[in-house]
């Protein structure tokens, strides 16, 4: 009889125990987003379409389209890394993150040595 109830506690412990989304990363960042603003030292012309520029968080990996004039993370598809609100990317850098409602707001964490590098990019969720 201990033998059976020993088994039966082995067998509910691993049940237990099973991955559920142990590959998901951050639940907050999961889907599809849309740029919808820029604030950098760049040049865009009059009215940018930035909604050329969709990204999406599957899991750890994230999937980058850019199919307008306009072009941002252009090398950093691929897997991802999140620690408290920092992300970072395949490529190597690194952004904040803030998501209010349906808004991601990604602030790349500049180089001080590096004069106008900053960018600030907003998406809304699809």
């Amino acid at each position: 009889m201990k033998r059976i109830t020993a088994i039966l506690l082995l067998f509910i412990v691993i049940a237990s125990c099973t991955k559920d989304n142990d590959d998901v990363i951050n639940t907050e960042l999961e889907g599809k987003w849309t740029l919808t603003n820029v604030s950098c030292f760049c040049g865009f012309g009059e009215n940018p379409d930035f909604s050329t520029h969709k990204i999406t968080f599957e899991g750890s990996t994230l999937n980058i389209e850019n199919s307008g004039e306009n072009q941002f993370l252009t090398n950093a598809a691929g897997s991802y890394t999140v620690d408290g609100n920092m992300i970072t990317l395949k490529d190597g850098a690194q952004y904040t993150y803030v998501i209010k409602g349906d808004t991601l707001e990604l602030t790349f964490v500049d180089n001080p040595q590096i004069a106008d590098d900053e960018i600030f990019l907003q998406y809304i969720k699809n």
